[in-house]
């Protein structure tokens, strides 16, 4: 158990600026340290009497693992008593119920909507509406997200409201406007996110489906939800062992590269005998990340697989038999995760769709300790907040992701404070495919959020100097 005085000065300083606002949120990278900061000041509020309770919304498995582990790995907050909601509706109820025996209730945000369902029936004087806390409020970024929508309608019930996340705009600024309405109970921008966008942004197609910011609209925007966030200075991020990522690169095979050319220009193909057709463009995008991968799905069954090539499996193989230590590998398609199995075993621990909330528990654990040699992981499953620094420093992708926030978020359940190797991260790439258009969609979005850190970073310091 560590003690109190081994935080770092900035995990201070993030716990003092929540305990001093009512609305606030803490932008942190991965492993920056985050959970503990927000329970330091938790525990502050609670000695003080500012707050009774503290309700922690947070990713399913975050809630029932990380957020108790770190409560019983400090001494300074080791006595915080907390209930995890689990078990089915009725079960929620009671220990909602319950609240006032404890401080802390940790609810995956999974059932949220029916939590603030039971909790609409509250008095407003509960303890349970002293304090929310919403771990990777990023995820509440889209603005006709059903939890995001419901979050935003009950939030003004709340004294205070924190935000917590590694990425709080991983794809641009219009990612700000839910997360402040929810944190800001509508105080900084209003309730409209179309009125907020019409007055900020402008349709860059002729569909609407993307809109650019203004020239100037983003540093105005930036401007105004920086007095609420609290974020690390350059020299503050804890020191880790380097990261590298290798591309292991490869050409598809010419009946491979027929097959995806023609989906690609025709929208339909022909696999082992079978006519392929994409209702689409946005749908042919998915089946010729498909081809790259070595495989499509039937199109008379959506379940079995018709196999393309074995370029990536091949690739596999080699990592598999090379392998020094514990290795991660990241899977998109189910398709990948079976090819995984056969080229490990059928027994390959996993965590994804399909597992139960008891394995995934075990699975980590066995991993942290070190016991398994592969373990397979969904970048939606195990994206966001797990620590599995600990069992090992390799992990390799089957396939690069579409999302920026996925690939630096997966990345950091190895690559974060804790870490005591340097980590090697593998991609496998196939040539001329969507997998190039995947990588450049990460990185340049990538860049866009540093930027945006750089901003935050340069306003703290700003404002520590005039204050």
């Amino acid at each position: 158990m560590r003690a109190e005085s081994e935080l770092r000065a900035y995990q201070q300083r993030i716990a003092t600026h929540l305990y001093q606002n009512d609305e606030a949120f803490c932008v942190a990278r991965p492993g920056g340290g985050k959970t503990v900061s927000a329970l330091t000041a938790i525990t502050e509020l609670l000695r003080d009497g500012v707050i009774r309770h503290a309700l922690i919304v947070a990713p399913k498995r975050v809630a029932r693992a990380v957020w108790p582990d770190e409560i019983v790995g400090w001494e300074h907050i080791a006595n915080l008593r907390y209930r995890v909601l689990t078990g089915s509706p009725e079960d929620r109820k009671t220990m909602l119920g319950q609240a006032a025996d404890y401080d802390l209730t940790i609810v995956g945000i999974d059932v949220i909507c029916s939590v603030l369902h039971e909790l609409s029936t509250q008095p407003a004087d509960s303890p349970l509406f002293d304090l929310l806390v919403i771990d990777e409020v990023s995820k509440l970024r889209n603005p006709t997200g059903v939890r995001a929508k419901e979050l935003a309608k009950h939030a003004r019930r709340w004294k205070m409201v924190w935000g917590l996340t590694g990425t709080l705009r991983p794809s641009g600024p219009e990612n700000l406007f839910m997360p402040a309405r929810v944190v800001t109970r509508g105080k900084l921008w209003g309730k409209s996110y179309y009125n907020w966008r019409k007055d900020r942004f402008y349709p860059a197609d002729q569909w609407g489906y993307t809109w650019s910011p203004f020239p100037g609209a983003e540093d105005k925007i930036n401007a105004e939800i920086a007095p609420y966030i609290v974020t690390l200075a350059e020299n503050e991020m804890p020191q880790i062992p380097a990261l590298t990522i290798i591309q292991d690169r490869f050409d598809l095979p010419a009946d491979a590269r027929q097959i995806y050319d023609d989906m690609a220009e025709r929208l339909i193909t022909n696999a082992r005998g079978k006519d392929v057709l994409a209702a689409s463009a946005a749908v042919a995008t998915g089946k010729l990340a498909q081809i790259a991968n070595g495989f499509l799905y039937d199109p008379d069954t959506q379940l079995h697989a018709l196999r393309i090539h074995q370029e990536k499996k091949l690739w596999l193989e080699d990592l598999v038999d090379e392998s020094t230590g514990p290795v991660l590998l990241v899977y998109e398609f189910l398709e990948d995760l079976d090819i995984m199995k056969q080229v490990v075993g059928q027994d390959l621990p996993y965590l994804g769709a399909g597992v139960s909330d008891k394995q995934s528990d075990r699975n980590i654990k066995a991993w942290n300790a070190g016991e398994l040699p592969f373990m397979a992981l969904h970048p939606a499953s195990g994206g966001h907040g797990l620590n599995l620094q600990h069992g090992g420093c390799d992990i390799a992708w089957y396939s690069p992701t579409w999302s920026p926030e996925m690939w630096e978020q997966t990345i950091a359940r190895l690559h974060r404070s804790g870490q005591t190797k340097p980590v090697i991260c593998r991609v496998c790439f196939a040539n001329g495919t969507v997998d190039g258009l995947k990588w450049n969609r990460v990185h340049l979005k990538m860049t866009a959020q540093e930027a945006f850190e750089a901003y935050l970073r340069e306003h703290q310091a700003r404002r520590a100097k005039a204050a």
